[in-house]
């Protein structure tokens, strides 16, 4: 064990000292898609308790958590990932009270290796240095209270919205959701997340899915059509679904489907709400 502590230590020597000696920023070290789902899902199972929890791909991704007033939503939305494979990482920790399932990109398979590759770090080998990097990250960025939080949030929301587009981004996401998906794909998306969706609601959790704002231009490609259309087909019930009630003149789109800033802050809080008047309304 007395390796494992001089480990530890030299770790965080080595990272305090690219901090301070070269100025780096220890969130600059993430310079990769696959680098930065690592560090959402360590810092995911990292917590000992959750309660309600977000999995999606880069447009749930956007949802900062500073966004909602509460402290007990998480986001484990990963880039470039499937909605399973989030889920599948929630079935190997605590399980939550509430879990949100992003169900707008259904054709990417289940990261069965990226999953594989946490459970190893997560082996109680490397706890010890997840803890250390957990102080130290802590030690270094110390939260923000949430009267600052909320004071930033309400500020962003209270700007107009920006119509500041890059119509080459916009022309280009519209191109390429010009293709329906493969539907065996979508059918097999689809059947990942019923899966972990039993499993989870088989362990007292409750997974409701929620469908992320696209523009109306983005809304009627073939791509956007198709997986809406196959998704409340096979989940028909409206309680599987947490409604996102938002005006959607106020939204913007830095693409036609990644929510600006302002935008995803509106999106957090709209479900926020629908959570709490699910919670009053007794359907939680």
């Amino acid at each position: 064990m007395l390796w494992m502590i001089k480990f530890c230590i030299t770790a965080v020597v080595a990272i305090a000292a690219l901090r301070l000696g070269a100025s780096y920023d220890v969130h600059t070290l993430v310079t990769t898609t696959d680098s930065q789902n690592h560090a959402v899902a360590a810092r995911y199972l990292n917590r000992s308790t959750h309660n309600t929890v977000l999995v999606g791909s880069s447009l749930t991704f956007r949802l900062s958590e500073n966004y909602f007033r509460s402290s007990d939503v998480e986001n484990l939305s990963l880039a470039g990932g499937a909605p399973a494979t989030g889920m599948a990482i929630i079935a190997g920790a605590p399980t939550p009270k509430l879990v949100l399932v992003e169900a707008n990109i259904l054709n990417r398979i289940l990261d069965e290796g990226f999953v594989s590759r946490l459970n190893d770090r997560n082996s109680p080998a490397f706890r010890p240095v997840r803890s250390a990097a957990a102080y130290y990250e802590t030690l270094m960025h110390p939260p923000l209270n949430k009267e600052q939080v909320r004071s930033g949030v309400d500020r962003l929301i209270a700007q107009p919205p920006s119509d500041v587009v890059d119509s080459a981004l916009v022309q280009f996401a519209i191109n390429d959701a010009a293709t329906r998906p493969s539907i065996d794909a979508v059918r097999r998306g689809l059947s990942d997340i019923r899966k972990y969706k039993e499993l989870l609601e088989s362990r007292g959790a409750k997974v409701l899915l929620f469908h992320m704002p696209y523009s109306l231009q983005y809304e009627a490609t073939p791509y956007a059509t198709l997986s809406t259309q196959m998704a409340s087909e096979a989940f028909p019930n409206p309680d599987s679904w947490l409604p996102i009630n938002v005006d959607p003149l106020q939204l913007r789109w830095t693409d036609g489907v990644h929510l600006d800033e302002r935008s995803a802050a509106l999106v957090s809080q709209a479900i926020e709400k629908s959570i709490e008047s699910s919670v009053s309304g007794g359907s939680l």
